[in-house]
């Protein structure tokens, strides 16, 4: 019988903590899933607990759970991911931002770029303009600590929507790592990962083409459960519009990139995820598999309509639903005893600025900052521009401000983030210079900026908006960068044979020592924390 470990971050649980049991020092387990809801604050998550019925109701019922918070200010997906999978905060393993701006090539480039690394196409023998891997990551994770441990006997697989999702989450060198691509056809990978797109993954293109659900509507479950649920309007004012997606109920899917908005996302990474375990064959020895699976329509349906939204909401109910039908299967494959999961989310969300009843809240515009600058700087140094770009709440100026001269550069920078402060929905403005290395020194938020920042990398100037309140160029939707408990707090939920439920606090950082305790190796070299829930971790060698 096939033995899985599932490994699944989740948020969870509000109820009185049960008495705690003593607990294994390692469940006996041969797959690790560990599962990542991408933007599920504890809010979100505690507010619709009481509606799950399927996997997120199995692991409240089953599982331990803490409620953990993101050690870092920079609330973004890629980071998020590298955090989970390294168990260290971004000054450490380098991923700042969903993007930044790369000095040397005097441009914006995403995290996961990779100019060796192209895309494959799954309907076509070609390859893509677009590029991802895990080059940008600067130490081990869960997949090269569980290749080191077994002598290359374990198989490591991980499987996002987004390819930034996809690459951070298990390490720098997982076996596979696969996301969706709308040009190249469906799930695919590149060629950090394969010389080939796998024969299962070609196959599985075949059999359940992710083009299936152009021309489908998604249409709500249950229209009064989700009014009487988030007490709003299913078309309320600051929703967004993208991909032919409407405001309101029902949503046709007009393209192929639509899909990653809607409950069809979650479809395909459920399908390659299912594909994964039986063509590799995970979980099928005595030696622990690793499958990492990141769900990330509900970010993009957050994004748009709110996390508050009807639409967040009918998402995540199918999708507690999608992880109930997958755990039955581990039952079955697997057996029940013989997998475990961790699940947990990369950040949690702002709601929309219209109805987070927030006052003065308000989207913050980068050329407004931009502007700001300019103006404190013109009478010191000269006219700009001096701003280079302002990119994952990063400031970061012109090449020639480096040839100002040192003394004259240190007071225009203050004037510089002075300017910044007293613009309407800034709470905070740190200087990269002062605000770097020691982060364990530091306390409260400015240990959080000092956590976000990689020397070289980072910009002059880290940006904190007030709660309520984004940076984003975009008149409509919402974001995650402000560093407040909407955007860091977020669930951790272990389920594994012998482990009593109960709840505690955590950090974001023991999601990777507690998935290595559960594998029975090492955490990864860089990771610091304990595991939770009294798992014993295993000595490196």
């Amino acid at each position: 019988m096939r033995r899985v470990v599932l490994v699944v971050i989740a948020l969870l649980l509000g109820c009185q903590q049960p008495p705690r049991a003593p607990q294994p020092a390692r469940p006996d387990v041969d797959l690790v899933v560990l599962l990542v809801i991408d933007q599920l604050p504890v809010w979100a998550f505690d507010r619709d607990r009481p509606l799950y019925r399927g996997g997120l109701a199995r692991l409240l019922r089953e599982g331990a759970y803490a409620v953990a918070e993101l050690p870092h200010a920079n609330t973004f997906t890629a980071p998020g991911h590298a955090t989970i999978g390294t168990g260290a905060p971004p000054s450490i393993h380098g991923v700042i931002g969903n993007q930044w701006y790369r000095r040397d090539e005097l441009r914006a480039l995403p995290a996961e770029h990779d100019p060796e690394a192209a895309m494959f196409s799954v309907i076509a023998p070609e390859m893509l303009a677009e590029v991802a891997s895990a080059k940008a990551l600067r130490v081990d994770g869960l997949a090269d600590v569980l290749r080191e441990a077994t002598h290359g006997r374990a198989r490591s697989v991980a499987i996002a929507l987004k390819a930034r999702a996809a690459t951070m989450v298990a390490g720098r060198r997982p076996d596979l790592a696969v996301w969706f691509d709308a040009d190249a056809g469906g799930m695919t990978t590149s060629r950090g990962y394969a010389d080939a797109p796998p024969s299962w993954l070609l196959e599985l293109a075949r059999a359940r083409p992710a083009a299936r659900f152009v021309g489908q509507t998604w249409a709500p479950l249950d229209r009064e459960l989700l009014a009487r649920a988030t007490q709003i309007d299913d078309d309320g004012p600051g929703e967004a519009t993208v991909h032919g997606l409407g405001i309101g109920f029902p949503h046709v899917i007009a393209e192929l990139g639509a899909i990653v908005r809607t409950p069809f996302g979650d479809d395909v990474v459920l399908d390659a995820a299912l594909a994964a375990i039986d063509a590799l064959e995970l979980g099928d020895d005595d030696v622990p598999d690793l499958l990492a699976v990141s769900f990330n329509a509900h970010d993009y349906a957050g994004h748009t309509w709110g996390p508050d939204s009807w639409e967040s909401l009918d998402l995540t109910l199918r999708l507690d639903d999608a992880l109930g039908r997958l755990f039955e299967a581990l039952d079955r494959e697997v057996g029940a005893s013989r997998w475990a999961v961790v699940l947990t989310s990369d950040h949690g969300a702002t709601p929309l600025v219209e109805r987070g009843g927030v006052a003065d809240a308000r989207r913050i515009p980068t050329m407004e900052v931009a502007a700001a600058i300019d103006d404190a700087l013109a009478a010191r140094l000269g006219p700009g521009p001096w701003v280079q770009a302002v990119l994952s709440n990063q400031v970061y100026l012109a090449p020639r401000w480096h040839q100002v001269d040192a003394t004259l550069r240190d007071a225009a920078l203050e004037e510089a983030a002075d300017a910044i402060a007293r613009l309407r929905g800034i709470a905070g403005v740190y200087r990269a210079d002062r605000t770097t290395g020691a982060c364990e020194a530091r306390d409260g938020l400015e240990r959080a900026v000092c956590y976000a920042l990689a020397d070289e990398a980072s910009g002059d100037l880290y940006l904190v908006p007030a709660r309520g309140s984004l940076i984003t160029d975009y008149p409509n939707g919402t974001h995650h960068d402000a560093p407040n408990d909407d955007n860091r707090k977020v669930p951790i939920l272990v389920r594994a044979p012998g482990l009593a439920p109960h709840v505690t606090q955590g950090s974001l950082l023991q999601v990777a020592p507690t998935v290595s305790a559960l594998l029975g190796v090492p955490p990864p070299p860089a990771a610091t924390a304990p595991p939770l829930f009294g798992l014993a971790p295993v000595p490196a060698r």
